[in-house]
């Protein structure tokens, strides 16, 4: 079965050996919600995991190197969104970002470029260790992690970073 998923039997070698880098995309808008310090902690007890964070919220206290925090308006992101999907994309409510999540690979190729896993999360969690479910061996085998067996789920998935799967979300039926 593996062999007959990945036609590069030495890309599966590779990802069994070496360590996948992964980085999580969250845009997120508003107010940072008081538990914003609880969350960041969870991402820096996850070194070998990089967070891309979206904000017109400006900067966290001690924010660990793994996390990077972008400034830009609430506007400004939707007009990236536009951009990137060829849409019109300008809700009123910041939380209709969540609509967009499996187009995140496509919307921040540029910035995913180097990983082999992109994904996307909520900020509402404490991550525990994410490597102790996520090793090389499972990352090895599959493309998309999520705790829905039928859909991806918001809190945490993460897709691997295939041209393929950054334009999976265009079989949604009117997407």
């Amino acid at each position: 079965i593996i062999l007959t998923h990945y036609k590069n039997f030495n890309l599966f070698k590779k990802m069994i050996n070496d360590t996948p880098s992964i980085c999580i995309v969250i845009p997120y808008f508003g107010k940072w919600p008081f538990w914003i310090n609880f969350f960041i902690e969870s991402c820096r007890f996850n070194p070998t995991i990089n967070w891309l964070i979206y904000t017109d919220c400006g900067g966290v206290d001690h924010c660990p190197k793994n996390v990077t925090i972008k400034s830009m308006t609430y506007q400004d992101y939707c007009e990236l969104v536009s951009a990137k999907l060829n849409i019109i994309f300008n809700p009123i409510n910041p939380y209709k970002l969540c609509d967009i999540r499996p187009a995140y690979g496509l919307i921040h190729r540029e910035e995913l470029a180097n990983y082999d896993f992109w994904g996307f999360g909520d900020i509402d969690l404490i991550y525990g260790d994410i490597r102790h479910f996520l090793t090389n061996e499972r990352l090895a085998l599959y493309d998309v992690f999520s705790n829905h067996s039928t859909r991806t789920s918001g809190h945490l998935c993460l897709i691997r970073n295939l041209a393929d799967l950054r334009l999976a979300y265009k079989k949604i039926p009117n997407w």
